[in-house]
């Protein structure tokens, strides 16, 4: 998952929690993400490969909610269509750090 970041680090901030859905049928994966963006502002959801009936790979949403909400209608459509929850993870990233500039 990209990661969009800006500002300066507190401990606290050096990290971002994601959510990460494995799903499986025959020998195909499909992997969903959901975590904050770098500043925080807001959700975004990612499915890779690029499966996504209205074409968009990443998704960003205001509230959690509509963003639970558009997974839980993505997860239908896979086990409706014959996939099984493989695994489900919950993971803490340290962010990319944003390149030091110093002025002369």
């Amino acid at each position: 998952m990209a990661i969009c970041i800006s500002g300066a680090f507190t401990a606290d901030d050096r990290y971002v929690r994601v959510l990460r859905w494995t799903f499986l049928r025959d020998s195909e994966t499909v992997l969903c993400e959901l975590g904050l963006t770098g500043n925080d502002t807001a959700y975004q959801l990612r499915v890779d490969p690029l499966w996504n009936p209205t074409g968009v790979s990443v998704e960003v949403f205001e509230d959690a909610m509509s963003a639970f909400q558009r997974h839980a209608m993505i997860e239908r459509v896979l086990v409706d269509d014959g996939w099984t929850l493989e695994s489900f993870e919950s993971k803490k990233l340290e962010r990319p750090r944003a390149p030091v500039t110093t002025s002369s």
